[in-house]
Formats: structure tokens, C-alpha cells, sequence
């Protein structure tokens, strides 16, 4: 039996300990809606209401999945 090697699943293999020292990197340090709202969803989530309530939610999913089955 032959068994094949599927480790990169067909994607290109990159080798992390070489560096290229040339490469720069720009980073920004704007303020993007996009980050804004993320922080604002994420802060929506660990508020201790809405947590709970998205767990009654998944909970109630489950159950309605599960109750199909």
C-alpha cells in the first residue's frame, strides 16, 4: 500500500525559520472602521446580557436541531 504525504494539501510549502531581511513591513497605526468595529462587537460580546443571551440562543439551536434528529 502506498501512502501518500497530504501535509501542505496541495498548497505551496513555506519555510518559516528563513527570513527574507529585505522584506518591509508597513504597519498602520490608523484607527479603521473596520478595527472600530470589531472592538465595538467585541466588547458587545463579553457583556455579561448579551453573552447570556447568545448562549440561551445556542442552547435553544441545539435543542431544535437535536429534537429533529
Amino acid at each position: 500500500m502506498i501512502i501518500e504525504d497530504e501535509r501542505y494539501g496541495g498548497q505551496p510549502y513555506f519555510n518559516y525559520d528563513v527570513i527574507d531581511e529585505n522584506q518591509h513591513v508597513h504597519v498602520s497605526h490608523e484607527c479603521t472602521s473596520e478595527l472600530y468595529e470589531f472592538v465595538q462587537t467585541h466588547h458587545q460580546i463579553r457583556d455579561r446580557q448579551t453573552h447570556s443571551q447568545l448562549q440561551a440562543d445556542l442552547v435553544e439551536h441545539l435543542w431544535q436541531k437535536h429534537r429533529a434528529n
